[in-house]
C-alpha cells in the first residue's frame, strides 16, 4: 500500500491544557490493503501525550513507548484503510494564543521503508467553547453475548451560540457498535474505537450558553470485551464547534 497524502481536517485547533482533543484527518492511499508489518507512527512533542487513534476492527495493535505510538498491522487485511481517521491526545502546557506548535508528527512505515512525514499543529490556551458531562444510565446483555451500555451526555456552550457542533469519545474497544441510531449524524460508529456524532445541516440543534442539551447514546460492546467498570463512562469525551 502506498500513502499519497495525509490531510488534517483543521491544521490549527485551539485546545485546553489537560483536556482530551480528537482531531480528524484523511489518509489518502492507493486503496490496496496495508501489508502485515506496516505501521502508522505518532511522535509527540512539547508536552503532548498520545491517547488513541482510530484503527481497524481486527488485525492491528496500538502500542506506546518513549514518546512514540505505533498503530501496527499484525494480520492480513482484506480492504484498504478507511480514509476518515482520528487521533486523540492531551497537552500539559499552555502557549501564547498567537503561537502555533507542532505537537504530533505522523510517519507511515512500510515493512521495509519510511513512507513520509506529516506534522500536526495546534494553538493552545483558548477557553473551552463547549463543555460536556455524562452519566451512566444502565447496562444489559444482548442476544449476541455482548453488553449494551447506555449513557446520558449533556453538552453546553460556554460563551456563544453554536448551530454546528460535534462530540466524540475515543478509546473504546475495537468492534464496539452504536446500538440505537442517535438523532445526530454519525461520522464514526465506534467500530474503530471512536464515536463521533455531528449536527445535521441547519440550526435545529442550537447550543445556547448556559443551557444543557441532552443526548442519549447506547453502545454494544463486543462479547469478547465482557463487562467492566471502565465501560460505565465514555473515555476522552469532548465536544467542539464545527
Amino acid at each position: 500500500m502506498e500513502v499519497i497524502e495525509i490531510r488534517m481536517d483543521n491544521s490549527v485547533s485551539r485546545i485546553v491544557a489537560g483536556e482530551p482533543v480528537t482531531l480528524g484527518f484523511t489518509l489518502e492511499t492507493d486503496g490496496t490493503p496495508p501489508p502485515v508489518g506496516s505501521r502508522l507512527q505518532f511522535r509527540t512533542y512539547h508536552g503532548a501525550t498520545f491517547l488513541h487513534a482510530s484503527m481497524p476492527q481486527s488485525g492491528a495493535t496500538l502500542s506506546h513507548s518513549s514518546g512514540y505510538s505505533n498503530l501496527t498491522i499484525t494480520e492480513p487485511q482484506v480492504t484498504g484503510w478507511n480514509p476518515r481517521r482520528t487521533l486523540t491526545f492531551t497537552t500539559d502546557r499552555d502557549v501564547e494564543l498567537s503561537k502555533v506548535t507542532e505537537v504530533i508528527g505522523m510517519v507511515y512505515y512500510q515493512p521495509e521503508y519510511e513512507d513520509g512525514y506529516w506534522p500536526v499543529f495546534v494553538q493552545t490556551g483558548a477557553e473551552q467553547a463547549i463543555s460536556t458531562r455524562q452519566a451512566f444510565a444502565a447496562k444489559w446483555q444482548d442476544a449476541s453475548g455482548g453488553w449494551i451500555y447506555s449513557y446520558d451526555v449533556k453538552v453546553t456552550s460556554n460563551s456563544q451560540p453554536f448551530s454546528q457542533w460535534k462530540f466524540s469519545s475515543a478509546g473504546l474497544p475495537a468492534g464496539t457498535k452504536i446500538y440505537t441510531q442517535p438523532w445526530l449524524d454519525v461520522v464514526h460508529d465506534a467500530t474503530e474505537g471512536i464515536i463521533e456524532l455531528v449536527t445535521p445541516p441547519g440550526d435545529q440543534y442550537l447550543l445556547e450558553p448556559g443551557k444543557e442539551l441532552p443526548i442519549s447514546i447506547q453502545l454494544l460492546y463486543p462479547a469478547a470485551a465482557g463487562q467492566a467498570p471502565e465501560f460505565e463512562s465514555l473515555p476522552n469525551l469532548m465536544a467542539a464547534p464545527r
